[in-house]
């Protein structure tokens, strides 16, 4: 197989992030998007919230 069709196969990959880093310092994290402002958070039972 060449390069060329190794590259063209694969399905590309999201950037991740680790929520323990996020959440490192707070629970609670501000995402803006659009002059929009939205709030992450992360409950007492681990889970995550997102709010506008």
């Amino acid at each position: 197989m060449s390069i060329a069709n190794y590259f063209s196969n694969r399905t590309p990959r999201l950037p991740t992030l680790q929520s323990n880093h996020l959440f490192a310092m707070t629970k609670e994290v501000r995402i803006e998007h659009e002059g929009e402002e939205y709030r992450l958070r992360l409950t007492r039972n681990n889970k995550l919230i997102l709010t506008k």
